[in-house]
């Protein structure tokens, strides 16, 4: 194969994996928290994946169960494979009235799964959850939002979309205590649609250039061999 041959593959492959990444973050352009992915190519062979961890902006929902974190903070989650961390705050409730994220899995407060009496919350910005019974005008504390963090310095890798797990499953988290709980609002992805569309069609095009080169080197070749095999 001719160093040309190989380098416009090589050159189509990492485009190819550009092009996945990016339809992946399009795919979850409407998930609450997400965040963005990006492929990184250090030479013609090794390549990754890693994750820009950057607060997307808040919008505003006026729904009681929708939460917003503005910090470095994440949402605490018992799941089917353990414990994991979100900044997806699109929660409702349970049939035992736990709140739950939409997977149905539980949202945990310092004491566990957290538990209310009805729909109708107050989630003060520290994370402190109170409710009232049905009919009744005062709010108690029904528990506290167990929001964390990690120090700079520790790797997190995606679970699952918008859940994220630490590379040393051992590491336990700190307290998030600068981070902030808004109410009736969530986090937006850390990107836009136009800004990836205009990624993915940067990305088809450098694809297609390679393509064309590869046709040409093909067809030097046949007309190489035709000249070969008429002598």
């Amino acid at each position: 194969m001719r160093i040309g041959h190989f380098a416009a593959v090589i050159g189509m492959r990492q485009q190819e994996k550009n092009l996945a990444v990016i339809a992946n973050n399009l795919a979850n352009v409407g998930t609450a928290g997400y965040k963005k992915e990006n492929a990184h190519f250090s030479d013609y062979v090794y390549q990754t994946t890693y994750t820009s961890m950057e607060q997307g902006p808040v919008k505003t929902t006026q729904q009681s169960l929708d939460l917003a974190l503005t910090g470095e903070g994440f949402f605490r989650v018992q799941t089917e494979d353990g414990i994991l961390y979100t900044r997806n705050g699109n929660f409702t409730l349970n049939e035992e009235n736990e709140l739950v994220t939409q997977e149905g899995w539980p949202v945990l407060g310092e004491g566990g799964p957290i538990q209310v009496a009805s729909s109708q919350l107050r989630i003060e910005r520290d994370g402190q959850v109170f409710d009232k019974q049905e009919g009744e005008e005062e709010y108690e504390l029904a528990g506290m939002l167990d929001i964390v963090e990690f120090p700079g310095d520790v790797l997190l890798e995606k679970a699952r979309n918008g859940y994220f797990k630490p590379k040393d499953e051992d590491l336990e988290p700190m307290p998030a205590e600068a981070t902030r709980v808004q109410q009736g609002a969530l986090e937006n992805p850390n990107f836009t649609a136009v800004e990836e569309m205009t990624r993915l069609i940067d990305s088809q095009r450098i694809f297609e250039a390679y393509t064309k080169i590869l046709q040409v080197f093909d067809h030097q070749d046949s007309q190489l061999i035709s000249k070969l095999g008429s002598q």
